[in-house]
């Protein structure tokens, strides 16, 4: 660590939102406390693209996303392309492996050098 730099000056929070999926409606979701997405899309059951605000160093986002249900499942968030990126996808899965919506929150960190 470089003298005078705490733990706090190594990682800054750029993005964090929740997406919650609308019932009854498919393809519909809205953001909540939004701050650093430009855009939210879902592009199939359980398959979401966000853009940022700006492009970032893709070696240095780091990435958590939760599930906001009551149901088990796995969901996982990833960078879409290398560079200068702006684009995550996220993909739910319920227990069986099947792509299904759920609400999320997510949450996008910029690792500072």
């Amino acid at each position: 660590m470089v003298k005078g730099m705490s733990d706090h000056d190594k990682v800054e929070l750029i993005a964090a939102a929740q997406v919650q999926v609308i019932g009854g409606s498919p393809g519909s979701i809205t953001f909540s406390s939004n701050q650093g997405f430009d855009t939210a899309s879902r592009g199939s059951a359980g398959v979401y693209e966000l853009r940022l605000d700006h492009k970032h160093d893709d070696h240095k986002l780091v990435i958590h996303v939760t599930r906001k249900s009551n149901t088990t499942g796995q969901i996982q968030a990833e960078i879409l392309g290398v560079g200068d990126v702006d684009s995550l996808l996220v993909t739910a899965f319920d227990m069986g492996g099947i792509p299904t919506d759920t609400s999320f929150f997510i949450t996008v960190w910029r690792v500072r050098s």
